[in-house]
């Protein structure tokens, strides 16, 4: 399946549930947040954003330290696709 290049960007709210987008470089399109409950469900959702568990790891620690990270990835069309603004 292609992948699609960009950045996640992850920010962690006061009640520990953590916000994260994936913003393509290609720049079509808007994006929509998802949210994990906590880091731990987060983590996983890193690694379903193509990060490898031990960036994953990395990136959960960031988030714990200073409430916001990003990092480039690339992530699986499928995956990119929940990230996209759909109008109802």
């Amino acid at each position: 399946m292609a992948q699609i290049p960009g950045r996640l960007i992850v920010d962690m709210f006061s009640d520990g549930m953590v916000r994260m987008v994936f913003l393509p470089h290609t720049g079509d399109g808007n994006a929509s947040p998802l949210t994990a409950k906590d880091l731990d469900a987060a983590e996983v959702l890193f690694i379903t954003c193509g990060l490898t568990p031990e960036r994953a790891a990395a990136l959960r620690a960031e988030v714990n330290r200073n409430e916001v990270a990003s990092v480039d990835t690339s992530v699986d069309v499928r995956i990119a696709a929940k990230f996209r603004y759909t109008r109802p």
